[in-house]
């Protein structure tokens, strides 16, 4: 990493939550010091439900961040993930035999694979989840599962100090609460010792540090866990079970000494899991409360991604389009700004990302100083390793190249388009050709699954006898003077110069030799800038229409 001024840090949102874990002096509900960490642990955590779609890998990549942050204050950091995978199977899920609907009600970790690959249902899961989410994060996690913590009793300490604080728990989330938590509730939800399941055991008492239960049907939204009548007892120590959440959240944070972990901005308002499991961990578990990453959620042109509504952006579509560099610098703007995304804005995210590495790199130099240094950091945070300086250029320029020529000998192609438009002098290197051939591919990808319809492009094969007849006689004198111009060695900017010039000598609008010339290459009145357009289709191409008139 770069050497860094404290000026450079202070304006990223992940560098100054750092500086604030660092400096930490006190609990926030205790009027104590607050312990010094040997290490600050930055915990980041998914449950397996829902859809893999690239909002589930936000939290992640957020935690990341400030673990970085952390390091390159000169902390000692560690970033770990853990899976909240206790849940119970709630429905048989697509493809999944229909047997499985015995299995409603256990927890996911107790489930067999239906694929036979994998230890549990969950384990399936878990790995494909990584598959995923590896190639989105740079840093070596330790990773970890609830329920082989609960069965190697990781987390005995701290669930003998929530039981012996029941009281205090209470007391807690009942100023919260409508229906209020009586003396014999219980923080402790056990597995049926019959049957296995996690949502069937009806707690009935809790005496002597054991959990008393009666195994009954449960349902759910869309489907029913039966329940095997067993009436028994479990022992929150031996970890048949789980904590209830607000109260496991605490145990996870005291028992890895996390700093702090990220949450959605539901979780901002008093009384939610994340400040109810704060004041739990403080006054039942001695440790302090951690610094929250509140951020907003992903929304697809403004509404929330949802399989009925059709507009999940899965990892592999985004990795179709754009390197994962780029979803990462979209999560790392300012956390608590909505995150809309829409296919059709790709090329601006694209542009926006690239000229913040123009300016890290300083081949634009920016003024003002704070806006400089916080551009540079939102750049460096959102590389997968070390920056490098690559060629770029408008996304939406190589997409529309990507439109307009043959699939084969691309990048020889590309580079001759882009020095004729003025791109680029010299040449590139190894590595460059390479990432320009990645850009390319992305580019295309995108014009031919998700660009608009103003973005499609699709040059004709002759000009047809309406569009000829269509044009006036000025309009086609005009064009006719391009092909002497397309015929000599010409860059961008002396021809569309020209445009200008011809326009002006015949009497006609230069709105109207565009209209005449995307007509004549589009069959459309609009298109793309004319003179890098004409350059990108093929001088010859180009030459062999405006002669059909």
């Amino acid at each position: 990493m770069a050497e860094k001024s404290t000026s450079e840090k202070s304006l990223f949102w992940a560098d100054q939550l750092a500086g604030e874990i660092i400096v930490r002096e006190k609990y926030r509900y205790l009027d104590k010091k607050a312990p010094k960490l040997n290490k600050f642990v930055v915990k980041t955590s998914a449950s397996l439900s829902g859809v893999l779609h690239i909002g589930r890998l936000s939290d992640t990549i957020r935690g990341e961040s400030v673990f970085r942050a952390l390091e390159d204050a000169g902390a000692k950091a560690e970033l770990i993930w853990v899976a909240e995978h206790m849940d119970p199977l709630r429905k048989v899920p697509k493809g999944v035999p229909r047997e499985y609907i015995d299995y409603i009600g256990v927890p996911v970790t107790d489930v067999p694979d239906p694929e036979g690959c994998h230890k549990s249902y969950a384990d399936h899961h878990v790995a494909e989840y990584f598959k995923v989410l590896d190639d989105f994060v740079s840093t070596g996690m330790k990773k970890y599962s609830m329920r082989e913590e609960y069965k190697r009793g990781s987390f005995r300490e701290q669930v003998k100090s929530i039981l012996e604080n029941a009281g205090t728990i209470i007391e807690i989330q009942n100023r919260y609460r409508q229906n209020k938590l009586g003396p014999g509730w219980s923080p402790w939800a056990p597995i049926c010792g019959n049957c296995r399941k996690i949502i069937t055991p009806r707690v009935a008492g809790f005496e002597r540090g054991k959990v008393h239960y009666k195994c009954e049907d449960y349902k759910f939204e869309e489907a029913a866990a039966k329940g095997c009548g067993y009436e028994g007892e479990s022992d929150p120590l031996k970890g048949e079970g789980k904590l209830l959440w607000k109260s496991e959240w605490a145990a996870q944070w005291a028992h890895w000494q996390v700093a702090s972990e990220g949450a959605g901005k539901e979780y901002q308002v008093p009384g939610s899991a994340f400040w109810i499991n704060a004041e739990i961990v403080e006054k039942a578990l001695d440790f302090p409360s951690p610094f929250p990453i509140f951020y907003e959620h992903i929304m697809v042109d403004g509404e929330k991604m949802s399989a009925s509504k059709g507009n999940i952006v899965y990892p592999r579509d985004w990795l179709a389009v754009a390197d994962a560099e780029l979803l990462r610098f979209f999560y790392n703007k300012k956390l608590m700004k909505t995150r809309s995304f829409s296919w059709k804005d790709l090329p601006n995210l694209h542009d926006d990302y690239d000229r913040h590495g123009k300016v890290y790199f300083g081949d634009i130099e920016i003024e003002n100083r704070k806006e400089k240094d916080h551009m540079k950091r939102l750049f460096e945070i959102s590389q997968m390793g070390k920056p490098r300086k690559r060629f770029t250029m408008p996304f939406d320029f190589a997409a529309m190249i990507g439109q307009v020529i043959p699939e084969t000998r691309i990048n020889e192609r590309v580079l001759s388009i882009l020095k004729s438009t003025g791109h680029l002098e010299g040449r590139l290197d190894k590595e460059e050709e390479k990432y320009l051939e990645t850009r390319m591919g992305h580019a295309r990808t995108w014009a031919e699954k998700y660009a608009p319809p103003e973005a499609r492009i699709a040059v004709q094969d002759k000009v047809s006898d309406k569009i000829r007849h269509g044009l006036s006689a000025k309009q086609k004198q005009c064009l006719k003077e391009i092909i002497p111009l397309l015929e000599k060695e010409t860059n961008e900017k002396q021809l569309h110069d020209a445009f200008w010039e011809i326009a002006k000598k015949h009497d006609i609008t230069p709105k109207e030799l565009f209209a005449a010339a995307y007509m004549v290459l589009l069959g459309e009145e609009r298109g793309p800038r004319l003179a890098p357009f004409m350059l990108a289709v093929g001088k010859e191409r180009v030459i062999k229409l405006l002669k059909e008139l």
